[in-house]
């Protein structure tokens, strides 16, 4: 099950970088959470950018150069040579603009970024091990740093008693807190309120191990 909330900052070295102070101060939050819980949560947060930036730069320009043109030849009509020289100018103009320093980023429409984050976040929970737990009770929280998106998936386990807005309950507390500060403490707040959530549906049980380790993990 996932779930998408946006938070506004902007990345900065200490929050998306994530310091080693900063790695163990969420890891530490990890370990909390899953003494009260028999479920396991993982952090996973990427830094890298989610989609290839200048797709878009290149889609857009193509789009305005094959409609404008023809939105022209309703009230001056020309030959098909003009306006084919007409297309491939505003295509260069318009992929040379979106092509700037920090235009490829805008150029990405929101519904791409948050299908992105989404895909990504189910492939670092199948390739994490948040999917093998004894129980199916584990929990991903995903932050794209860059994109400012927050995905939770959960497990079978754990979905069935919480439900989804358990989750929508975590990214809003993870972006809600990002707003007022960095992404680490808003890790560290979504962290507590994951934990807060399964203690009530799935406390502690005898001989519970502690399947997948606290470190959070940076792609």
């Amino acid at each position: 099950m996932t779930y998408i909330a946006t938070a506004s900052q902007e990345p900065t070295a200490s929050n998306v970088g994530l310091p080693p102070e900063t790695i163990r101060r969420i890891a530490d939050a990890v370990a909390a959470a899953e003494s009260r819980t028999s479920a396991e949560i993982r952090v996973v947060v990427a830094r890298a950018p989610l989609v290839q930036h200048p797709f878009f730069s290149v889609m857009w320009a193509a789009l305005a150069a094959l409609v404008l043109p023809w939105l022209a030849v309703l009230l001056w009509p020309m030959a098909a040579l003009s306006l084919l020289q007409i297309q491939a100018i505003i295509f260069m103009v318009v992929a040379g603009l979106l092509m700037l320093p920090g235009m490829p980023e805008r150029a990405v429409p929101r519904l791409a970024l948050k299908a992105a984050a989404r895909s990504a976040a189910i492939e670092a929970f199948l390739s994490h091990g948040v999917s093998q737990t004894r129980g199916r009770t584990g929990i991903l929280i995903f932050a794209a740093a860059r994109e400012h998106l927050i995905e939770v998936v959960a497990d079978e386990g754990v979905h069935g008693p919480l439900g989804a807005v358990a989750w929508a309950e975590i990214c809003d507390t993870v972006a809600r807190t990002a707003r007022q500060g960095h992404l680490a403490d808003g890790l560290v707040a979504g962290v507590q309120k994951a934990g807060e959530l399964l203690a009530s549906e799935l406390p502690p049980q005898p001989g519970d191990t502690d399947e997948l380790d606290n470190r959070v993990v940076i792609v």
